[in-house]
């Protein structure tokens, strides 16, 4: 039973790696994201980013302006944040399914709904951390408008795809949003802290 959500999970997080291309218009499978443009699998990213880093924006514009504050305060340790946030989502996730999978209904509607849900999280990280990363961008270059920062942070995650290999693009994938979302989650993680010692 383990086994199956297993491999389910798996499958579902190798999609990670496939979805940009599917976006696009291609069909799913591994081996057709590694036989797939960079060209397709940058719309995919260009247009996964548009959609995911549009609906933070749309419901919560000033977080994103507190994001990019706790980025540059302290853009060394953005990365380690930022994959920090990754590894809590998919901790979280994993274990649920584990559990799912525990009382049996793993192979239902229900395991595969976690997955997607596990995917929506980590697409939602992904979105938000390009658009602060766009934000920034247009920071320094003095124009200060989380919406253009949306556009050019989707541009920015379309470029790893279109000129690396699979791998290396979702390596850059991951790293530059990670920086993007790793003020946000330094600040998060402090403030869980700073409540415990309170106590």
């Amino acid at each position: 039973m383990i086994s199956s959500v297993s491999r389910r999970l798996t499958a579902g997080l190798s999609l990670l790696a496939i979805v940009p291309g599917v976006v696009a218009g291609q069909s799913s499978g591994l081996p057709v994201v590694t036989g797939t443009s960079g060209a397709v699998r940058a719309v995919g990213s260009f247009a996964l980013v548009l959609l995911f880093g549009g609906a933070v924006l749309y419901r919560h514009e000033g977080f994103v302006d507190r994001s990019l504050d706790a980025l540059v305060d302290r853009p060394g340790v953005a990365v380690f944040y930022g994959l920090m946030a990754y590894l809590i989502v998919l901790a979280v996730g994993l274990y649920g399914i584990s559990q799912l999978g525990r009382v049996g209904v793993a192979d239902t509607l229900l395991g595969r709904l976690a997955v997607v849900c596990i995917l929506a999280a980590i697409m939602l990280l992904t979105g938000f951390g390009f658009l602060v990363v766009g934000t920034l961008v247009t920071d320094l270059w003095g124009h200060h408008r989380p919406v253009y920062g949306l556009v050019v942070g989707a541009g920015l995650s379309a470029i790893g795809w279109l000129v690396l290999p699979v791998i290396g693009g979702l390596a850059v994938w991951v790293v530059l949003a990670a920086f993007g979302i790793g003020g946000a989650t330094r600040l998060w993680y402090h403030a869980e802290r700073s409540v415990d010692v309170e106590r």
